[in-house]
């Protein structure tokens, strides 16, 4: 074989190698991954930034995180820069007591309202336990998270540290992910009567992938906040034949013109973003 055919040869192998190395290793991509993951009936989401940043919103309920989770960190991924707890229901936090046994956490950010379940006790005393920073959420938290993503938290409205609040649900920590000219509106059970307050400040809502609050439940996703978010893809977190019917078949159809992707039928979802243009790979 001439030796010029070699080298080319040898060049291919050369790049296929690094480029299987690079995908393996964990080393930053240049991409924004957003997965989210199947906990059956809850929600957690994971996202991993250009700069390889680890942030999980939610945890679902107690026994379902660890696998789905396992699927899309490398064995060796430890770390987590950020957790978010959107609010102290069991489907949404129960399965970081098992997080926070075997992943390092840096900073968790939650709504601090008063709650008198065992779960969010036994967290609360692991946080406090293994000193991690915790921050209260508000409409004036951002986070940069790097390689140019942006998370800004726009509900709470305010600091709701210490307070009985009548509905968890509607203290959601709700945010928009941001990477170039590519946005995901993340709410956790948001209801419409927050929804509704939201609209009144009218923050640009406008993104192309919906996390459908509260599994695609009715007592979310009105009409209005449906039109101001716009999305192409609107995600349901639920699970098969739930007893609650989620989703809603009157909230899909107001989504005429979004696709619908389940974890319940899909497993993970997985989008990835370039900063111009999300695409699934599921």
């Amino acid at each position: 074989m001439p030796k010029r055919i070699f080298r080319k040869i040898a060049l291919v192998f050369t790049l296929v190698a690094v480029t299987a190395i690079i995908a393996l290793s964990g080393l930053p991509s240049g991409k924004l991954e957003l997965i989210f993951l199947d906990v059956g009936q809850g929600d957690a989401i994971l996202i991993s930034t250009p700069d390889n940043h680890k942030v999980l919103i939610d945890a679902g309920p107690a026994g379902a995180i660890l696998d789905p989770l396992a699927q899309e960190l490398n064995f060796w991924e430890r770390q987590i820069d950020l957790v978010i707890l959107t609010h102290p229901d069991t489907d949404h936090i129960a399965g970081f007591v098992e997080v926070l046994k075997r992943y390092k956490i840096g900073q968790v950010l939650l709504t601090g309202v008063q709650h008198e379940t065992e779960w969010y006790a036994e967290i609360l005393r692991q946080i406090a336990e293994q000193g991690i920073t915790t921050t209260v959420a508000n409409a004036a938290t951002d986070f940069d998270l790097g390689g140019g993503v942006l998370l800004d938290v726009f509900w709470p409205e305010e600091n709701l540290a210490g307070r009985f609040v009548s509905d968890a649900n509607a203290a959601s920590v709700s945010a928009k992910l941001i990477f170039g000219t590519t946005s995901a509106i993340l709410t956790g059970d948001l209801d419409i009567e927050s929804e509704k307050i939201i609209l009144e400040s009218s923050p640009d809502l406008h993104a192309q992938i919906l996390k459908l609050g509260h599994h695609g439940s009715k007592t979310s996703s009105s009409q209005e906040f449906l039109a101001a978010v716009s999305p192409s893809y609107a995600v349901v977190s639920a699970s098969a034949d739930n007893s609650f019917g989620h989703p809603s078949p009157e909230v899909l159809a107001k989504l005429p013109d979004a696709k619908i992707l389940e974890t319940s039928k899909i497993g993970n979802i997985r989008f990835i973003s370039d900063g111009q243009t999300w695409r699934t790979k599921n």
